[in-house]
């Protein structure tokens, strides 16, 4: 009886302990997105799940910090900055998991952007040439790691390749991490086009608002803006072909913060929860998902 007793005691227990390893979290943040996961940051680790949602699975667990997770085009590896001795530079994975491959050296602080379009390299801005604190050049390197060539725009902070890789949207500031919201004035950031075959510059948006992170996904650029009524941050369209801008999410209680593209979906934060808007349709949902926290 007592050996009986004990038994449901035990399995009462390991029960117990596994609810509470499954958290429901808040505060997920830097996603992207592939064909077939989610990748995003939560607790200063990469984290991974299914699109559909579900259980997620951390994916790095050293002591230092990382930041902004992007898949390669084809979603077999992921880049990343990452702070692991006393300084931030972009490493690679693979997208399932496995040793990161560090591909910048320098004391600068190293910030991924993106991929170019084939997958080879990867694009990053670093203040490392510059001399001055506010101002970051782009990088491009290849995703081995190597000597990375810098790009010809005069400088630049966040930035997307187009698809064919000619021209590049980028801010020449990024006000992502300040302190307070709804600036309007000299350094708010504009979405500027460079032609990468010709050193041409525009700007796109030309807006008092904050326009910011630009997207590609074949002609139009999405973008981040609290240009709207509501003054808060939402994802914005420009169809690069006509000029037409139009306001796609109408959020009124949370900014949304950190958007980033896949193939055929964008996810963003807000909030603290993660949202997945379908490309086709532009409807977007939340992401159900715990963690699995050892």
């Amino acid at each position: 009886m007592r050996s009986k007793l004990a038994l449901i005691v035990l399995c009462l227990c390991l029960t117990a302990a596994t609810a509470s390893a499954e958290v429901d979290a808040r505060m997920l943040r830097y996603p992207d997105v592939s064909e077939t996961h989610i990748a995003f940051v939560y607790a200063g680790d990469i984290w991974l799940v299914e699109k559909g949602g579900g259980t997620a699975h951390r994916l790095s667990s050293p002591l230092g910090e990382e930041r902004f997770p992007r898949f390669s085009p084809d979603g077999a590896r992921l880049a990343f900055t990452a702070n692991y001795d006393g300084n931030s530079d972009v490493y690679v994975i693979p997208a399932m998991g496995g040793a990161p491959t560090r591909v910048t050296h320098h004391p600068g602080t190293d910030t991924i952007s993106g991929w170019t379009p084939d997958g080879e390299q990867v694009l990053f801005s670093s203040r490392r040439a510059s001399g001055v604190r506010s101002l970051s050049h782009f990088y491009l390197v290849s995703a081995d790691g190597g000597f990375p060539d810098t790009l010809p725009v005069p400088y630049g902070d966040v930035g997307a390749l187009s698809p064919d890789g000619r021209s590049i949207a980028y801010t020449t500031r990024d006000r992502g991490f300040r302190t307070w919201k709804r600036f309007r004035g000299g350094t708010a950031p504009d979405i500027w086009l460079f032609d990468l075959e010709t050193s041409e510059a525009r700007n796109l948006t030309d807006d008092p608002a904050n326009d910011s992170r630009p997207m590609w996904h074949r002609s139009t650029l999405y973008f981040l803006s609290d240009r709207g009524p509501a003054l808060r941050s939402n994802i914005w369209a420009l169809d690069t072909l006509t000029g037409e801008m139009r306001q796609v999410t109408h959020f009124t209680d949370f900014d949304i913060t950190f958007p980033a593209i896949g193939p055929d979906d964008m996810v963003f934060q807000a909030g603290g929860r993660l949202y997945l808007m379908d490309l086709a349709t532009e409807e977007y949902a939340e992401v159900e998902l715990s963690l699995i926290h050892i």
